[in-house]
């Protein structure tokens, strides 16, 4: 193990020189200060992992120079040497952001065990940071991929609200990656460290919900035949993400308002308050508002769950993630199943965004691991696609155009269905559509 990298700070000249002696023998890198002053100056152009200091200092004194190391960003232990008669000073700069401290005359002994312990903190404090930093960067990007305009805005809503304790709720159609936004939401927090507890409230009959958010008491109900912890005790200090939020019935809505409103609530067949600090994320498919208007889910909890909202768009909303999303999921599948495959044949491409995705990025991604299991070539051939997908000649001559299409998207659709009717050719097309065929270029290229 390497060794840490010392600042001894004292003003007797002799004996520092003969501590920096003996700790440069045993192998530490180490450096000298005879002041306050000195160190400070020295630690403006060198890092060290810890500082070893006398607490009686000439011009700046031990307490001082304390203050002055822990407004610095760099994390470093701090070991204070006294006199016996003044372990009281000892404590007092403890209290201060002192680490350990050590009695005169300093035995190099237990100076080099205290080192030691204090650099195996160090470490593990670092470890965790990078691994706080490798979680943030996984949910970062995990895979809610895209780079429309829609998404680029969701993630910049994530990047800015992840630091705050504000409840947040996700709409969205199933599939398309709710609980993803959630994770990333967590794992950018000051929670991060923290528990996050998931649940799906969905087919969950009234009292089996209540147990899984409460908890229960042994004897509860029929069955209960031990305490069980809830999941917001799981969450505790953490996030607690509940997805279709909109199926709970209003009697478990009231106590989950009531958990929002005051961090506490009881168990199932309990009368001992509990108390918990959790941050709710919500999620539905559902249209709250209509579902407050006729009188299924509370005006009150709305409220309260709809602090910050996040619309996640369905995937025929953004068509031109689908290229994006689709070489993300095969790239992750082959490595999973150990293929090589370097892409799709154009036409297997053309199918896959013209699909309208009733179940979004999952089922795209369902697609895709079977495509890659199926492939036995290089690239993924239209006939690796479900049938539903594939488009047919009854499909090639009608276009389904839904209500609400904005009209950018229709237009899209009008002229990708034609071209592909006209089997690529532009001019064919331009003359069914009645436009030029350097409009159908431009929108092409504008496209891709």
């Amino acid at each position: 193990m390497t060794k840490p990298r010392i600042l001894l700070i004292d003003d007797d000249k002799t004996a520092l020189d003969g501590l920096v002696k003996i700790l440069a023998h045993d192998g530490y890198p180490v450096s000298g200060a005879l002041s306050g002053y000195e160190a400070l100056n020295l630690l403006s152009g060198k890092t060290f992992d810890i500082v070893v200091t006398d607490m009686k200092l000439p011009g700046m004194g031990g307490l001082s120079l304390i203050h002055e190391l822990r407004k610095k960003e760099e994390p470093m232990a701090i070991v204070v040497i006294t006199a016996y008669s003044s372990v009281k000073t000892a404590v007092e700069a403890i209290k201060c952001g002192a680490d350990d401290y050590l009695t005169k005359p300093v035995n190099v002994e237990e100076l080099e065990l205290v080192l030691e312990k204090l650099w195996e903190r160090q470490q593990l404090i670092f470890q965790n940071r990078l691994l706080k930093e490798k979680l943030k960067d996984k949910y970062k990007s995990s895979e809610l991929v895209g780079s429309t305009p829609q998404m680029q805005g969701i993630f910049k809503t994530i990047e800015d609200v992840a630091p705050s304790a504000a409840s947040i709720l996700i709409l969205g159609e199933t599939g398309t990656g709710k609980e993803l936004v959630a994770n990333a939401i967590h794992y950018q927090s000051d929670r991060s460290s923290k528990p996050l507890v998931a649940l799906h409230c969905a087919a969950l009959s009234e009292g089996v919900l209540e147990s899984e958010l409460f908890g229960h008491e042994k004897g509860a109900f029929t069955g209960a035949i031990q305490a069980r912890k809830g999941r917001f005790e799981m969450a505790d200090g953490g996030t607690l993400f509940l997805d279709e939020v909109g199926e709970m019935s209003l009697k478990v809505q009231v106590k989950l308002l009531r958990v929002l409103e005051k961090g506490e609530f009881e168990r199932v067949g309990g009368e001992k308050t509990l108390k918990v600090d959790v941050r709710l994320i919500a999620a539905t498919n559902r249209n709250l508002e209509r579902e407050v208007s006729e009188g299924r889910f509370r005006e009150d909890l709305f409220y309260r769950l709809n602090v910050i909202t996040v619309h996640l768009p369905p995937l025929r909303e953004r068509r031109d993630d689908i290229p994006l999303l689709s070489n993300f999921f095969v790239i992750k599948y082959i490595k999973k199943y150990k293929k090589e495959i370097r892409g799709f044949d154009p036409d297997a491409m053309e199918a896959l965004c013209l699909y309208q995705w009733p179940g979004n990025v999952r089922e795209l991604e369902n697609v895709m691991e079977r495509a890659v299991v199926l492939c036995k070539k290089s690239m993924i051939a239209i006939d690796l696609l479900p049938k539903n997908i594939v488009p047919n000649k009854e499909d090639v001559s009608m276009i389904k155009i839904p209500l609400g299409t904005s009209l950018k998207e229709a237009e899209k659709e009008i002229i990708q269905k034609t071209l592909q009717m006209a089997q690529g050719s532009k001019k064919e097309a331009a003359k069914i559509l009645g436009i030029s065929s350097r409009k159908i270029e431009y929108k092409v290229k504008e496209w891709s």
